[in-house]
């Protein structure tokens, strides 16, 4: 088998680690896997959890958990450490790191750390072996910091080689029950800093991606692919915060914008208008869009671009969930002390148990600060670290709260059925359009109180 390391296991590392662990040629298992994790406190506890084919992380994913467990307790041929120096003879040594912000909402980028581990990874690098890179770093990364430091450290290991050896590429997961194969069944980007690199990362990718019926996109450089990855993102979260400021407009005038919307969709060019929601989560498209200005002006030097657009789409979208919050108040006089409220859905998006950058812990400390009396329910999450909030398990009657906010639209909460007589004396308010036609006309037929952002 051939030796693959994957430095950082996080959703998309121990996604990848586990779709390349189950690669069969001629009905033998090509590839031994290793997952690399930092050597600390955390990165020895998720090693091991991982090497009992326990997945650190909750995951709505049958086919991810079944391929899991039989390659780290079955056939054994994917396994994690905490030491770099396990990559030494690896073939194929693939980055999937976080590259965080300094801090969230500006375009200041934590480039220090990220570097710091490709520096070490370059330090026990196998000659022979490419370097594929899969995080989200500002464009620009791989041409201006990684390839001089890769020239440096091989001087100094006093390393001969021909050429450099490293690519980029970025994958669309797709977060749920269809979280793997959304990895091997989907189109792929990709760029070699060189033809040797693109053609070794081409013929990799080939063998675990369905280029058949997903062929691969090469691109002519690694910073247009650095590029595309944000682009993209960025393209998403500036659509997210453009229908937010028309919902505004359409509540203030009394007007139904989901309506309007499905109105407009009908034109072949606007299909993809997005509806209005509580807020945008997840690791991605709350700090992308800022990468752009970051790689401009502090890669780059270019001094007079600011990303107008790009930044304020960042700051629309991270008050999304207080602009719900401030409906609730005018709601209730401006005073929620004391309100029972019930948050439906606490996790970033529908049908996954995944809390990072959720809009609704936003929600949630806001109201909190508003004296209100807190309870969530998810059938996803196991628990959030809010004291001051309550889980609650099953609802065994929903008239006990003042109002109740569907925040997340998990398959289960569409089957609600609203003739139940317990909704009566509280108010529905969907915050992301969740409830379906059948559920809404069943909350005008039972009388309950109504309220949605966008309407």
């Amino acid at each position: 088998m051939e030796n693959i390391s994957i430095i950082g296991m996080g959703y998309v590392g121990t996604a990848m680690a586990t779709l390349i662990a189950s690669i069969k040629k001629k009905n033998k298992f090509k590839y031994f896997v290793r997952g690399i994790e930092q050597n600390n406190k955390k990165g020895i506890e998720i090693s091991n959890s991982l090497n009992k084919g326990i997945l650190p992380f909750d995951i709505n994913d049958k086919l991810f958990k079944k391929n899991f467990y039989f390659s780290t307790r079955k056939k054994k041929n994917l396994i994690c450490s905490n030491s770099i120096k396990d990559i030494s003879n690896s073939k194929i040594v693939i980055v999937s790191i976080n590259c965080d912000l300094k801090k969230k909402g500006k375009s200041e980028v934590n480039l220090k750390r990220f570097l710091k581990s490709i520096k070490s990874i370059l330090e026990n690098l196998n000659k022979n072996a490419i370097l594929i890179i899969e995080s989200t770093i500002p464009p620009g990364t791989c041409e201006l910091k990684i390839v001089p430091m890769y020239r440096e450290i091989f001087k100094k290991r006093k390393i001969k080689y021909k050429e450099i050896l490293l690519a980029y590429t970025y994958e669309r997961v797709m977060p749920g029950s269809n979280y793997l194969n959304s990895i091997k069944n989907y189109w792929r980007v990709m760029a070699g800093i060189n033809k040797v690199s693109s053609k070794k990362c081409r013929n990799f990718l080939t063998q675990i991606i369905n280029t058949k019926n997903y062929p691969l996109t090469e691109l002519e450089s690694i910073r247009a692919c650095e590029l595309g990855k944000i682009l993209e993102n960025s393209f998403r979260a500036t659509n997210i915060a453009f229908i937010e400021e028309w919902a505004r407009f359409a509540e203030l005038m009394k007007v139904d914008l989901y309506k309007v919307i499905e109105a407009i969709r009908l034109r072949p060019t606007h299909a993809n208008l997005r509806h209005p929601g509580f807020g945008v989560g997840g690791y991605c498209l709350t700090k992308d869009p800022l990468f752009g200005e970051y790689s401009a002006k502090k890669l780059w030097k270019f001094k007079n671009l600011n990303f107008s657009f790009s930044k304020k789409s960042i700051s629309i979208n991270n008050k999304m969930p207080f602009v719900t919050l401030s409906r609730i108040k005018t709601i209730f006089d401006n005073n929620l002390k004391n309100k029972k409220i019930l948050i439906m859905g606490t996790s970033y998006k529908e049908n996954v148990g995944d809390l990072r950058s959720s809009p609704s812990l936003e929600f949630i400390h806001g109201c909190i600060k508003e004296d209100a009396n807190i309870y969530w329910h998810d059938p996803y999450i196991k628990n959030i670290s809010i004291q001051k909030a309550t889980k609650l398990e099953k609802i065994k009657s929903f008239n006990s709260f003042d109002i109740i906010i569907f925040a997340v639209k998990h398959e289960k909460f569409q089957s609600i059925n609203f003739l139940n007589k317990s909704f009566k004396n509280t108010i529905i308010f969907d915050a992301n359009y969740i409830l379906n036609h059948k559920q809404i006309n069943q909350i005008r037929k039972n009388k309950i109180k109504f309220e949605s952002i966008g309407r």
